[in-house]
């Protein structure tokens, strides 16, 4: 049992070291350097001019709770045919998952021990204070680990299929991760109709068109994935005083939103059926350009609202329609072409 799964543990941290070399590339950790600098400045001159009240104080102490919180799973590398394969090694693998509890916390640790340091020197606590609550919340942590172990046991048996289905979604989440930056291997989808956005499918005889768009609202993460970039970008833009390092970053979320966009022309390939349709290969290119073009007019009308009563000076907004405008209407066609 023992070597079955340090081999697991050392396939999938193997795997991953593969991808994040593909993360972490020359041109995002320059991103990230200059990023990381933007941030420390500003919230060095922010501590020397602003002083925390209690009531900011209380509330950076929930913040900084509830984010250790959401980050880490429990990683048991339970695979789907364990349920028939390891069975009679119930008793075994018990006691193998506490062991997984106990490795399952050093990220949460991690993470939970960064937040409190950098909220430290705005909190002003004795260290005493720091070391209790840093112990606080790993205990948190491990509580809800152990609830989800007591769960999975609670019948005095394995549940098997609940505990399969908690591994393959930690995994899927990481690997989706990854998938923003290359192909991954392994990566399931699942679609959801989403009934409250069908008025957005387009009434159109154009085949494409409606299958790009359909696509983009229910399989795959196209929709949540332009949602999540959008916000941050939102956020960039009201929390960042620095009007042109909030435009940056903005710019670098819409690139990546295109970037990944573009792999919804794809989607399709698989559907043999697609390949008897009565329309012309260029109908598939010209079908993406149109959804590219919807998904970024409304994004790019969003952020010029959000700019335009964030970002100072004003003018800033304009290089970001500018942006937009060259992305969608050259960078598109290029990388299609290509």
């Amino acid at each position: 049992m023992t070597e079955i799964f340090a081999k697991r543990r050392k396939d999938w941290y193997k795997q991953n070291l593969k991808y994040l070399r593909y993360v972490f590339n020359d041109h995002f950790v320059l991103f990230l350097m200059i990023l990381l600098g933007a941030l420390v400045v500003q919230y060095v001159t922010f501590l020397q001019t602003h002083q925390a009240h209690l009531l900011e104080k209380i509330i950076l102490v929930v913040l900084v709770t509830v984010l250790s919180q959401l980050v880490g799973r429990i990683a048991t590398f339970v695979e789907a045919a364990d349920k028939v394969f390891l069975l009679p090694q119930e008793l075994a693998l018990k006691r193998y998952l506490l062991q997984c509890l106990v490795r399952s916390l050093i990220l949460p640790a991690v993470l939970s021990l960064l937040l409190i340091l950098i909220v430290a020197p705005l909190l002003n606590f004795n260290v005493v204070i720091f070391i209790i609550w840093f112990i606080l919340l790993v205990a948190l942590k491990g509580a809800w680990f152990y609830s989800q172990i007591w769960r999975w046991q609670q019948t005095g048996i394995l549940n098997w299929t609940a505990m399969i289905e908690s591994e393959e979604t930690r995994k899927t989440a990481t690997l989706r991760l990854f998938a923003l930056f290359t192909n991954v291997k392994g990566l399931k989808s699942h679609s959801h109709r989403r009934k409250y956005l069908d008025f957005l499918l387009p009434d159109t005889r154009r085949t494409y068109d409606y299958l790009f768009m359909r696509s983009f609202l229910r399989s795959g993460d196209f929709l949540g994935l332009t949602l999540r970039l959008l916000v941050l970008s939102i956020l960039s833009m009201i929390f960042i005083s620095n009007g042109i390092v909030a435009l940056i970053i903005v710019l670098v979320f819409n690139y990546l939103l295109i970037f990944q966009l573009l792999s919804l022309r794809t989607t399709f390939d698989y559907q043999l059926l697609t390949r008897i349709y009565p329309v012309k290969k260029t109908a598939k290119t010209a079908g993406l350009r149109v959804v590219l073009f919807r998904v970024m007019l409304v994004t790019t009308l969003i952020e010029l609202i959000m700019s335009l009563i964030f970002i100072r000076p004003i003018v800033l907004a304009v290089v970001i329609f500018l942006f937009n405008f060259i992305l969608t209407k050259f960078y598109v066609r290029f990388r299609l072409k290509k």
